[in-house]
This record gives structure tokens, sequence and C-alpha cells, in this order.
């Protein structure tokens, strides 16, 4: 499989939305999915980018997405900038019954937290987070 992973830009935030929703989609959320590209645009290319993102750019017809080496060609990509940005970690977030995506981070190296430390995944997000928000000190 011909390929490159390179820096995202503004021109791909319609490929990056629809592939959140295809990954939502294959995780059975797709409900969750609460941003639209113009977003994508707005918080990822604007003057305070709120993220960073990795496309890999294919250069010659898919014949299988399984077992193209595309995955894991991202993977080491985030994991070398991340060194080059002097970080000293990659976390993920897998859920339970996606044991494809768990297996091939295991098989890479990842350590699963949730067996060996038992730590849990948290979100705060509508309602409890404007209650949490508004119980913010008063400035």
């Amino acid at each position: 499989m011909n390929f490159r992973v390179r820096a995202a830009t503004k021109d791909d935030c319609k490929h990056i939305e629809r592939m959140i929703m295809e990954l939502a989609v294959y995780e059975k959320m797709p409900e969750q999915v609460k941003i639209s590209y113009k977003e994508l645009e707005r918080d990822g290319f604007g003057p305070n980018p709120f993220f960073e993102c990795l496309v890999a750019e294919v250069t010659e017809d898919l014949k299988s997405k399984e077992g193209n080496g595309i995955g894991k060609g991202l993977m080491s990509k985030v994991a070398q900038v991340g060194k080059e940005k002097r970080c000293v970690r990659l976390q993920l977030s897998v859920l339970d019954w996606n044991t494809p995506s768990l297996d091939f981070y295991v098989a890479k190296g990842a350590q699963d937290l949730t067996a060996s430390e038992g730590w849990h995944y948290l979100r705060f997000d509508g309602d409890a987070l404007d209650r949490l928000a508004n119980e913010a000190p008063k400035d």
C-alpha cells in the first residue's frame, strides 16, 4: 500500500468529519458526534488551534481496509510527532468490545491501564458540564 502521513490542512476537514462519523458508526455511537467540518476548520486551523491532526494520503486504490499498514503508519507518526514535542506518553480510549483495536495497541506495546491500574475514563458533557461550569468561583 502506497501512502504518506502528513499534517492535515483546512481542506481536509470535510474528509476528517466523514472519518469521525465512520468511526462513530463502527463504535455504534453516531449520535455522539457533535462536530461539523466548519467547527474543525475553526478549531484546528484558526489563530489558536485546539488540536493538530495527521492524515494518511493514499496514492493508489484501496483493495482492503484491513492489513494495509495505514493504521500502523499513523500510530508511528503520532508517536514520532509526540516525541519531537517532548511528550512522555500517548493515551488512547478503546471501547471494551473493540478487541481488534485493543489487541492491535497491546501488540504494539501499549499497557492496558484498566486491568493493571484500575483507571476509569470519565466525561462531563451537556447538563453535567453546564452545572459544573456554573459552580466555578466568581472573579
